[in-house]
C-alpha cells in the first residue's frame, strides 16, 4: 500500500461548492464538473460505508482515485439527488425503522423488519452477524451478505429497541 503522502498527491479533496454532479453515460457512473469546467466520468465509492457513510472517493473506469468528498450531503440539492440514486444501486443497505418480529431457530435469528425500502424478512447466523457501532447504531449482515443498519436506536419504538438490545 502506498504511503499516505503518495495517495494525497494523486487524489484531491474537493470543496462542496467546487463541484457539480451530472448523470454519467456509463452504468453506475456520474460526471463531475469542476469549478474550472473539467469533466470527469467517475464511479463513487464508499470506503467506509458503515462508520463514515457520507465520505466518498471517486475513481475513474480504470480504478484510479480521482478525488474525495468528505460529506456529500453538503453538495447542491440536484447533485446530491443524482449521486444518491447511483449510490442506492451500488450499495444495498436498507435502514431498519422497526423490528416487527425476531425469532430464534437453532443458531439462526429470523427477522421481520420495516425498512426505508419496505418490509423485509431475513435470517442471520446468531450474534456474530450483529455488530454495535457506537452508542446507537447496529449493523446486521444476513445469510446472503446483505447489510442492514439500525441507526438512532433510541429514537425507535420501545419493542424494536428491546429486540435489538436482546441480541447485541
Amino acid at each position: 500500500m502506498p504511503p499516505l503522502e503518495d495517495f494525497l498527491k494523486k487524489t484531491w479533496v474537493i470543496k462542496k461548492e467546487d463541484v457539480k454532479i451530472l448523470r454519467g453515460e456509463k452504468a453506475n457512473t456520474v460526471k463531475l464538473v469542476s469549478k474550472n469546467g473539467d469533466i470527469f466520468e467517475v464511479i463513487p465509492k464508499k470506503p467506509f460505508p458503515i462508520s463514515y457513510p457520507y465520505f466518498l472517493i471517486f475513481v475513474d473506469t480504470q480504478g484510479n482515485e480521482i478525488l474525495m468528498i468528505e460529506d456529500y450531503r453538503k453538495i447542491d440539492k440536484e447533485s446530491k439527488k443524482i449521486l444518491e440514486e447511483i449510490l442506492d444501486k451500488l450499495y444495498f443497505m436498507p435502514r431498519i425503522k422497526k423490528v416487527k418480529k425476531l425469532e430464534t431457530s437453532g443458531d439462526e435469528f429470523v427477522w421481520v423488519v420495516e425498512t426505508d425500502r419496505g418490509q423485509r424478512e431475513f435470517r442471520t447466523r446468531g450474534r456474530r452477524s450483529i455488530s454495535r457501532v457506537g452508542e446507537d447504531k447496529i449493523v446486521i449482515i444476513d445469510t446472503n451478505d446483505n447489510v442492514y443498519v439500525a441507526e438512532e436506536l433510541y429514537k425507535m419504538d420501545k419493542k424494536s429497541v428491546e429486540l435489538l438490545e436482546s441480541v447485541t
